[in-house]
Parts: C-alpha cells; structure tokens; sequence
C-alpha cells in the first residue's frame, strides 16, 4: 500500500468544514427519507474531532453559510473537508465545490464536474462502457415528466437498445439513477417476468418522475465494495469486502460479535443491498474483508480504480462491484461510485473498510486531506 503520510504529523491547518446535517434538514420540514443521504450530529462531531487532530477547524455547515461566508469576510482555509450531499436537483452534490472552484479554494473529494456525473448512474455507465470498463448491460429510460404523450410505451427503449439482445431475458434490474444510500432499491426492484418488470417501472418512474430509469441485467454473482484513497495515478485501494448474501450460501458462519438489529427470517431470502439493508444491522448480508492478495479482490480493485481514474474521482470514496455470474469464470463489473463516501465511525463500509486494513478514522480523514493537499501543491 503506497505510503501518503507525509502531512500527517501536521497539526497547523485551518480547515473549513462543509456537511449538511441531517437534523438540521428535518427541522426545515423534510421527511426522513429525504434527508437520508445527510450525516447525524454525532457523525459531524466525529469527523470535526478527528479533523481537529490535523489543525484548527471552522464549522462551516452547508451550501447557503458557505455562501453567506465567502460573501461577507475573506476565506483562509488551508482546505474545506467538504461532506456535502445538497438537496434537490441532479446536481446537488456538485454545488459547494462549484463555489469552491470560483473563490478558488482547495477542498477534499471530486470536483463538481466528476461529483454532477457520478450521481447520475446512467451518464456514469455510458462513460465506462466508453472506455471499455466491464458494467451490466442497460437501457435508459427518460424522466417520466418528459415522455412525449400519455400512451408512451417505456420499454420500447429496451427493443432499440443497443443491449436489447443481453435484456431479452430475465432476471432484470430496475432503478432510478439519481439517488444515493439505497433509496428506492429493495428487492422488487430484481424483476423476472414481463409483468413484474412492467409493475416496477410504473412505480419507480412515478416516484422518481424526474429521473432517468436504469434497466440493468441483473449480475448474478459475488459482491464487493472496495475503499479507495488518492487521485489519478496515486489512487490506491485500502481494502475488498466482499457482501456475503445468506440465500445464496445458507451455510455461510455469521459473525457473532455484531450486535444486530434483527433476525427477521424474511431479511435472510433478500439478495438486493438495498435502503433496508443499509439502514440496519442484520446477519445478511455479511461483510467479510478479503486480502488484497486474493487474486478476486484484486481483481475487484482493479475494476474499481480503472473506474475511479476514468471518472476523474479524487481523495477517497468507493466503488462498488459485482460478478456477472457464478463460477471461476466470473467477470468483475462496476456497479456504482461513491466519491463522497459515508463517514460515520464504524457503521458506513469506507471507516469500517479502512478500520479492518488497519487504519483509524483519524488517518483515514489525514489521508483524504493528504491527497488533496498535494494537489495543490501544499
């Protein structure tokens, strides 16, 4: 693993901190759901202590104080560790960095250009398919707020697509491309006839009526997620877990030291990482952290970082991947990109990835401020 340590002993920075904080958002009237994407007060406690670990830290909170700010006094930050999710349009995770961009300031995580592309999961797929990076075969389906009449027939995108051969059986995916945390992916969303696929296109595309709707061939076999730290050439992966689904391998030991949520039986049938599951602790799926000796982890790290060198994503976040099928012959696909990965200690995949290779939550923001800093020359 490439060392990235040289600013870590440095505890002279003046940090600005940028996070949209979930009570914050509830306060204003917005459900639960929609401000699942934004971290608790504890998360921000926890990230604002170990940032304070590298300097001084300004508690800057999200778009609109950022703005009110730079405005009215004169901005000297080292560098603004920047978590925010924003609110409400495609391109919402791209607005604090575009201001950031025009005052010229350093901040961790993707630009605005590379942050306003990988929230939209489609976009992103034709980008890799462009480079030749292995993701499941697709079809688009317009926001449903522009299709041309009421008599519209979606899946006659499928029949002039140019994967219409690999989507002419089941079982098929289907979900929105815009959204984060699992929201609106559960297990109805693997579809295996004509009619389901019909069913849940209806009600995810009324739901999400402003985005465009992936149908993906669903990837049959192993799961994984890898954490990666760095930009372009220096990006490297801390660690592999693969996601061990029970239904799939009803003898597979769990892990007992994990006090879970629930032991609901049905929780055992599901094979989707959707909200449900990753908005509560239980057995399935179970998180096992692989070598990156393994010549499948490597292999999923490979995957990963091609796509987050193509994509252009910066500092520190994940890739998730997954196997088009079972067998020895499998091949490792993308599935989707995290550039502004979740940070809460020992519950989101990239802490607790880099807690199982042996970094703390304290070095893992270091590294993130790290690699940022020496973009710009620090």
């Amino acid at each position: 693993m490439p060392s990235n340590d040289s600013f870590l002993t440095s505890n002279h920075l003046k940090i600005g901190f940028t996070y949209d904080s979930r009570s914050d958002w509830m306060a204003r009237g917005f459900s639960a759901e929609q401000c699942a994407e934004f971290e608790s007060e504890e998360t921000v406690e926890s990230i604002a202590a170990a940032l304070r670990t590298r300097g001084m830290v300004e508690m800057i909170g999200g778009l609109k104080s950022l703005a009110k700010k730079l405005v009215s006094s004169e901005a000297d930050w080292d560098v603004v560790f920047n978590i925010c999710e924003g609110y409400g349009t495609l391109g919402r995770e791209a607005q604090v960095p575009a201001i950031l961009e025009a005052w010229g300031i350093p901040f961790t995580f993707s630009d605005s250009a590379t942050l306003a592309l990988c929230l939209d999961k489609a976009k992103t797929k034709m980008v890799l398919e462009h480079y030749g990076i292995p993701t499941a075969p697709f079809a688009c389906i317009p926001p449903r707020n522009s299709w041309p009449s009421p008599d519209f027939y979606p899946l006659s995108i499928i029949e002039n697509s140019a994967h219409r051969e690999a989507l002419n059986s089941f079982p098929l995916f289907v979900k929105p491309s815009s959204v984060s945390t699992g929201i609106g992916i559960s297990q109805a969303n693997k579809v295996t006839n004509h009619e389901q696929l019909a069913k849940v296109l209806e009600d995810i595309s009324t739901r999400y009526s402003t985005q465009t709707i992936l149908i993906e061939r669903f990837l049959a076999g192993r799961e994984f997620t890898v954490g990666i730290i760095g930009t372009g050439a220096d990006a490297y992966a801390i660690g592999v877990y693969e996601l061990v689904f029970l239904k799939d391998n009803p003898q597979f030991p769990i892990n007992t030291t994990i006090p879970y949520d629930s032991h609901d039986p049905a929780v055992l049938e599901l094979d989707v990482y959707g909200h449900e599951l990753k908005h509560q602790w239980t057995p399935n799926p179970q998180h096992v952290n692989m070598d990156l000796a393994d010549p499948i982890a490597r292999a999923a790290a490979d995957i990963a970082l091609k796509a987050w060198q193509v994509l252009g994503c910066r500092d520190g976040g994940r890739v998730d991947v997954r196997h088009d099928k079972k067998g020895l012959d499998a091949v490792p696909n993308f599935i989707e990109v995290n550039p502004i990965a979740g940070l809460a200690p020992n519950w989101s995949d990239l802490p607790r990835l880099a807690k199982a290779n042996g970094i703390d939550f304290e070095r893992l923001l270091g590294l993130v401020i790290n690699s940022a800093l020496k973009r710009h020359n620090y």
